[in-house]
């Protein structure tokens, strides 16, 4: 019975290793260019149970804003859901996106389809994998971290 439960901590133990889910290097506000025009990014500090929310938004080249995104990331991933600029959503109702956990680390959340990296203190890189069609594309964004 020793043996069988100090295997299982080592399991517990082994799997937590190289997984860091403290979301708070990502905190704040971010903008820069994507799609032609600009985008902005705001997250929330952690909250009691380690989970952030965020919002985002996108405008033309002309200012106007195009559509809103607002979702959570906890360990086992992010749940999001668009919207347009009336508001009204664009899943349905108890539908949203969800990108499965990969990994995590002190820098970088990894998410199926989704990758956030802190490539320096003020600086955002994501990528995102887009499929239109049967083609699967990369789209890179680098945003800025801005000061309040």
């Amino acid at each position: 019975m020793k043996k069988l439960l100090f295997t299982g901590l080592m399991v517990i133990s082994l799997s937590a290793i190289g997984q860091n889910d403290d979301f708070s290097w990502i905190t704040g506000r971010w903008v820069g260019p994507g799609f032609g025009g600009m985008f902005e990014e705001v997250w929330s500090e952690p909250d009691v149970n380690g989970d952030v929310m965020g919002m985002f938004r996108y405008a033309d080249s002309a200012g106007a804003v195009q559509f809103y995104e607002f979702w959570v990331l906890d360990e086992t991933g992010m749940k999001l859901r668009h919207f347009n600029p009336n508001f009204t959503a664009w899943e349905e109702k108890t539908e949203f996106i969800d990108f499965t956990m990969v990994s995590t680390s002190d820098k970088k959340i990894t998410l199926k389809g989704l990758t956030y990296e802190l490539v320096a203190e003020d600086q955002l890189e994501i990528q995102l994998k887009m499929k239109r069609g049967d083609k699967v594309t990369t789209e890179v964004f680098n945003l800025k971290r801005l000061s309040e």
